[in-house]
């Protein structure tokens, strides 16, 4: 029988945030059920990686609320990773002076480490590079060590800030197989379309920070309103 704890579920209610005279996020409302994978897309600037920051606690709404689990929630950032919430982002935001295996190191909640720390870089195809500085690996290599700091704390769920970029082709299809073997809640925030159509249970469209639509991947592609905002845009 497994000792994980039961996954969790968020709930985002008409979260608005606004920057002065912008608006970054207009009346976004959002449940993540235990064990989904959600995605986030929309063009650059419509708000993603903001709605990301604030169920991370580093941007406060201006109007809104979370829950997690039910209960009213405001997030703190130093508070993520206890409550079994990991994010990635989008770049590589690892420590220079330290090796792949410390920057792991770094998101471990087990009485075994380094055990823990190397297991997840294997699990993501990099624990041969556990002793190399990040800073000498190519910029691939780099995102995997990201992806394992991420799933070394075992999270309930699991924050994915566009982890395709600068990936490829084969490497997007591995990355696919361990969203979905993650066995965890997942928020992905993604431009690779393929990979969040394949993967997402669900999909929430943002354009310049208001929802304009929420479905499956395939009412989504259907949706005229998503084709005119994001996917039949110009590449």
């Amino acid at each position: 029988m497994s000792t994980d704890p039961p996954l969790k579920e968020l709930e985002l209610r008409n979260i608005s945030v606004r920057f002065g005279g912008l608006t970054a996020l207009d009346d976004v409302s959002l449940r993540v059920a235990p064990g989904r994978i959600v995605g986030i897309i929309g063009p650059n600037g419509a708000g993603k990686t903001t709605l990301f920051n604030v169920i991370c606690g580093f941007v406060p709404p201006t109007s809104g609320s979370l829950t997690l689990d039910g209960q009213a929630w405001r997030p703190r950032p130093h508070q993520l990773n206890r409550l079994g919430i990991a994010r990635t982002l989008q770049g590589v935001g690892q420590f220079g002076g330290m090796t792949v295996l410390e920057n792991v190191l770094v998101g471990t909640r087990g009485r075994r480490p380094e055990q823990e720390a190397m297991a997840a870089l294997a699990r993501c195809g990099v624990d041969r590079y556990a002793a190399a500085p990040p800073g000498s690996l190519p910029y691939a290599i780099r995102k995997r060590v990201e992806l394992a700091r991420a799933l070394v704390a075992k999270p309930q769920i699991l924050m994915l800030d566009e982890p395709a970029g600068g990936l490829d082709s084969d490497e997007i299809d591995w990355l696919a197989g361990l969203i979905r073997e993650a066995g965890t809640t997942v928020l992905l925030v993604e431009h690779h379309m393929d990979l969040v159509m394949s993967v997402c249970d669900e999909i929430l469209v943002l354009d310049f920070g208001k929802p304009i639509a929420l479905g499956t991947p395939e009412e989504i592609s259907n949706n005229s309103k998503v084709t005119d905002a994001y996917l039949g845009a110009p590449a």
